[in-house]
């Protein structure tokens, strides 16, 4: 009886540390806040980022002479080969770029953010491209409500949509079976994003 009582116990604390360790924590490594209000026309923000599938190169270019709805041209390459391409429009106060570390695995994540949009990319080596995994527009918010896509100071990843004091937040957790983010509602009431964000 006793032996069975240790291993059951054994096995609890195996079981439990697991748990612990295998806890996702998201941590900021790179930020560059409103960067396009600084580029002047045809200039362009160029970072390479070292991932477990190589060197990835982000070029992102403010254009001149396009529509409004293309003034910013984003171009990814993983080891020299073009994984995105997209355009997003022009927008008041500019965007900001950052890059989020999923610390259990070392997988990145590549936020474009802007007062009307956040975006969330990622590498996904079954599709051999960049992935939008979450875009503020396919969340419930209120209209006007600026969107930020952070990691926490407990290493939480969210999504904050904020006016108004009428703050909303969805938590986020990579899902392996899905090979896709999992996410919580969290609901309405939080304080401003910014004193929680890394």
């Amino acid at each position: 009886m006793k032996k069975c009582v240790v291993t059951v116990v054994s096995l609890l604390i195996m079981a439990l540390t697991t748990v612990c360790f295998a806890a996702e924590s998201y941590q900021m490594t790179y930020e560059a806040k409103n960067f396009t209000e600084e580029l002047k026309d045809n200039e362009a923000l160029t970072e390479t980022f070292t991932t477990p599938y190589g060197p990835i190169k982000f070029q992102i270019r403010k254009l001149w002479g396009s529509t409004s709805d293309k003034r910013l041209h984003f171009i990814a390459w993983l080891n020299d080969e073009r994984i995105a391409d997209e355009h997003f429009p022009k927008v008041d106060y500019g965007y900001t770029f950052r890059v989020l570390k999923n610390i259990s695995n070392s997988e990145q994540f590549y936020v474009l953010q802007s007062i009307e949009r956040a975006v969330l990319f990622g590498y996904s080596p079954n599709a051999k491209k960049l992935e939008v995994y979450i875009d503020s527009q396919n969340y419930a918010h209120e209209a006007g409500a600026y969107p930020y896509i952070v990691a926490l100071k407990n290493g939480d990843l969210v999504l904050a949509f904020e006016k108004n004091n009428n703050n909303r937040r969805y938590r986020f957790n990579w899902d392996d079976e899905a090979n896709w983010f999992g996410y919580s509602d969290l609901g309405t009431g939080w304080s401003s994003v910014i004193s929680d964000k890394q």
